[in-house]
């Protein structure tokens, strides 16, 4: 009869044991998903602030240009077509700029979600490791 018990109570053991180690893996299952959603959060956020800024420096830029350019057409008509010509290539390197700019910031947001997401999967995957060994030890 206490053979019997003493299964039993292995068996219910091994059944709690599974049954936190399987809450555990939801969990942390669950906090990576946090932690990634919060980065892409974040990452959205920051992209959206540069383009923002790129927008306002391109506003800024055409207004200052355009003043400039008003001025010089009042008083010397040759160099209408330099300001022109000076004014397109401050605004092409500035958009040449902001992609520059957006790439490495999604470049950077990808690497960090990389690294997260494969920091989280060595960790899950230690965790089976060693739940499995306690398994295989219990069963034995």
């Amino acid at each position: 009869m206490s053979e019997i018990a003493s299964v039993v109570r292995t068996n219910q053991a091994k059944e709690a044991l599974n049954k936190r180690e399987a809450f555990e893996l939801r969990r942390i299952e669950e906090n990576k998903n946090k932690q990634i959603n919060l980065t892409k959060a974040k990452s959205e956020e920051q992209i959206e602030k540069i383009e923002k800024d790129y927008q306002v420096a391109v506003k800024k830029e055409v207004n200052e240009s355009e003043i400039r350019l008003t001025k010089v057409r009042n008083n010397w008509n040759k160099r209408i077509s330099e300001e022109n010509n000076r004014y397109e290539k401050m605004l092409e390197d500035l958009k040449t700029e902001h992609s520059q700019r957006l790439e490495e910031t999604k470049l950077n947001n990808e690497q960090v979600i990389a690294k997260q997401e494969n920091k989280l999967k060595e960790y899950l995957d230690n965790a089976r490791e060693k739940y499995e060994e306690e398994k295989a030890k219990l069963e034995s």
